[in-house]
């Protein structure tokens, strides 16, 4: 499993988990990244002069993993003993990059982390948000498709919305301090619903939360020390966190509905143009039509003309009597 989620880090990337979690962990500190896997992000960290102890639940990939970290304690985070190997260590930062919706009891690991930061030490936390867009069409059309990687990893045990990662850190004594977020639109993930297979009024529904678009967060939480003025700037950073996320999203569907607008004023320019030319068309074809009807008018008025006059009149007869000889037979029977 600690393969298949191997990528190359890139610590200016936008919108992107592991870009957040560096930013946020900074540089030269002393780092327990839990679920380190072969250590693609740990030697990320250890560029950035941190010292890195992981733990790793395969001994394959913490073997790779080793050449960036101090070392990786190798164990089940379910089963609790790899605590123990960290005994009377602490750490500036812990790290839980998508790791917790593989766990069965996330909460218990979260607060072993807890026990091993500094005072000053905070947790940095990844994980999907199981209530976007496309899983709640998904689930509308009566399906929950599993996939190798993404929002229905199908080794994930536990799932999460943002009010379910907001309480797991309050449970574990910690308090939440920053909430950053990866965006996916709808209809772009790899659940691969299929817009045209939803009504728009449904689409509408749920793009009216703010998380509709979330693919995942990022939180930044720190030791809970009792202290009220902590927990209210806390909260208060949260609420302003929350509002400037829900009017970025309420901008980019503004954004969307402009640009779909600016689209359909196009196309109807364009076929306001093609009406145009097909009405100056329309009209020259009547006015062919006006031509050729006098065209008509006038050779059978001389026709008429012609037929009142003289000479037709006398050889009207001579001119009956050559069709009657045209209908008469080639070969007529013999007399009696």
């Amino acid at each position: 499993m600690a393969f298949v989620y191997e990528t190359v880090i890139d610590p200016g990337a936008e919108n992107n988990s592991h870009a957040f979690t560096l930013d946020i962990v900074g540089f030269n500190k002393r780092v327990l990244e839990v679920g380190c896997a072969t250590g693609y992000f740990t030697k990320a960290l250890s560029d950035r002069g941190c010292q890195v102890v992981g733990i790793e639940y395969a001994a394959e990939a913490a073997a790779v993993a080793e050449k960036w970290a101090e070392r990786v304690v190798v164990g089940d985070l379910d089963a609790g003993t790899v605590w123990h190997e960290l005994e009377g260590e602490q750490f500036d930062a812990v790290t839980f990059g998508d790791v917790l919706e593989h766990l069965r009891d996330p909460l218990a690991t979260l607060r072993a982390a807890a026990r091993v930061l500094k005072p000053s030490g905070f947790v940095v936390i990844s994980v999907p948000n199981i209530a976007h867009g496309d899983v709640r069409i998904a689930l509308l059309q009566g399906m929950f498709p599993y996939r190798e990687t993404g929002l229905l990893d199908r080794t994930h045990i536990r799932f999460f919305t943002k009010i379910g990662i907001q309480d797991l850190i309050k449970e574990a004594g910690l308090v939440l301090v920053d909430m950053r977020r990866v965006t996916m639109p709808m209809f772009q993930t790899e659940l691969e619903v299929k817009r045209e297979s939803v009504a728009e009024s449904t689409i509408s529904l749920i793009l009216e939360d703010p998380e509709a678009e979330t693919y995942q967060f990022v939180a930044k939480a720190v030791l809970d020390n009792g202290t009220r003025a902590v927990n209210t700037l806390a909260d208060r950073v949260n609420e302003l966190t929350d509002r400037v996320h829900e009017e970025v999203a309420k901008t980019a569907r503004v954004r969307k509905e402009v640009d779909d607008q600016n689209v359909l004023q196009q196309e109807y320019a364009s076929l306001q143009r093609e009406m145009d030319l097909l009405r100056r068309e329309l009209g020259a074809t009547r006015q062919l039509l006006r031509e050729a009807q006098r065209e008509a008018l006038h050779y059978r008025m001389q026709f008429e003309a012609l037929l009142n006059t003289k000479v037709f009149r006398v050889v009207a007869p001579l001119r009956r009597l050559y069709g009657a000889l045209r209908r008469t037979p080639k070969s007529l029977p013999p007399a009696p």
